[in-house]
């Protein structure tokens, strides 16, 4: 029997299946081989079930000997950086790169205030909100949408404490100039 892989998004194979017992796959590397509809984690294709101490089970990608197989591919150009990049996703579930339009809109830094009270006033929370103003742009850059939001929202707060500080601090530093 012959099996492919998918490693690091890469295809490899085909190997016997004394070859994929040496190499100790984890469980959820997705394979496939003649008589699976799609890609499957190695631990629930019924032919490598004895690699993973389980006995076949039936799975539903899992079809009749000699039926046809068909395994769907795309290849999509991605430009980075304006090189151009060949990424392939198989039908196991490699996930393509979410589009811009379906992520959710980037959150307010408050940057720009940020540093500008950090001029005027030099609170440590006009500081700390520059800190966590960066944050919630590297927060959105890998992903994490909402951790973005919730840093944004600290942000805010640290910009309002500052303004009031600043407003508050402003009659005490004239009166001391007197």
């Amino acid at each position: 029997m012959k099996v492919w892989i998918h490693v690091n998004g890469v295809q490899q194979g085909p190997y016997t299946l004394e070859q994929l017992e040496a190499m100790r796959l984890p469980a959820a590397t997705p394979v496939w081989y003649e008589g699976l509809a799609q890609w499957v984690p190695a631990c629930q294709a019924p032919a490598l079930a004895s690699l993973y101490g389980g006995a076949p089970a039936a799975h539903p990608g899992h079809e009749a000997p000699g039926e046809e197989e068909v395994v769907v591919e795309t290849v999509e150009t991605v430009s980075a950086g304006g090189r151009e990049q060949q990424a392939a996703y198989s039908a196991y579930g490699a996930q393509q790169p979410q589009a811009a339009a379906d992520a959710p809109r980037r959150p307010a830094t408050f940057l720009v205030w940020s540093i500008v009270l950090t001029l005027c006033c030099c609170t440590p929370f006009s500081i700390a909100a520059i800190v966590c103003g960066a944050i919630t742009n590297t927060r959105y850059n890998r992903g994490d949408y909402e951790g973005a939001r919730r840093m944004s929202h600290a942000t805010e707060w640290l910009v309002i404490i500052s303004i009031t500080l600043g407003i508050v601090g402003l009659p005490l530093t004239m009166l001391s100039m007197l």
